[in-house]
């Protein structure tokens, strides 16, 4: 979990950090984290990975997925 908060504050504190390779990295080590988690019947950490995870997909939608004109 450390390596993807570490990963995260790579987004946000330096400008010269490629932010899809550090959203890649944060999404990565939380997914190994929730591997971890779950193996270990840690519920609660669960939740809060998820919470971590869900964030860090919506910022790299945010930041990299192409909108769509919806039809009006």
């Amino acid at each position: 979990m450390l390596l993807a908060e570490e990963a995260m504050s790579a987004i946000y504190d330096a400008r010269d950090t490629n932010v899809r390779a550090a959203l890649e990295d944060a999404a990565y080590n939380l997914e190994r984290a929730l591997d971890i988690a779950r193996m270990r019947g840690m519920d609660e950490a669960v939740t809060e990975l998820e919470r971590r995870r869900a964030r860090v997909q919506a910022a790299f939608d945010a930041r990299f997925k192409k909108k769509r004109p919806t039809d009006s």
